[in-house]
């Protein structure tokens, strides 16, 4: 059973979304392998910061070409859209915890690449 002081801990832990960040930080550092990973993962933070302070794209462990091949390996008949469930499922997956749940083209059932380019 834990005590007060760890569930204190581990509700400020769940609060600040800390084991998250250290998540992505360390995937980030598998996904790229920098030669200098303090430095690495400083800059990162620092990214993550100005992203907070402005409108700009935060890092990520996704490109372009990456979210292209997802959407491909869904469509494989491309057709140029995949289903809600589809888009949904493959943002989960992603580590995404929060998207639109109603994006462009969920009311016909298909949702374009430029949307779940977007929301990923």
């Amino acid at each position: 059973m834990a005590t007060p002081r760890e569930r204190e801990a581990a509700s400020y832990l769940e609060k600040h979304k800390i084991l998250d960040l250290i998540d992505n930080l360390a995937s980030m550092l598998f996904f790229h392998r920098p030669e200098r990973p303090r430095e690495f993962l400083i800059s990162q933070l620092e990214m993550l910061k100005v992203t907070r302070m402005r409108t700009v794209d935060s890092p990520c462990l996704f490109n372009d070409s990456n979210l292209e091949a997802i959407f491909g390996i869904l469509d494989p008949t491309r057709q140029g859209y995949i289903t809600l469930a589809q888009y949904k499922e493959a943002l989960k997956t992603l580590g995404i915890k929060t998207f639109d749940e109603s994006p462009d083209g969920c009311e016909f059932n298909r949702i374009s690449q430029d949307t779940f380019k977007k929301e990923a």
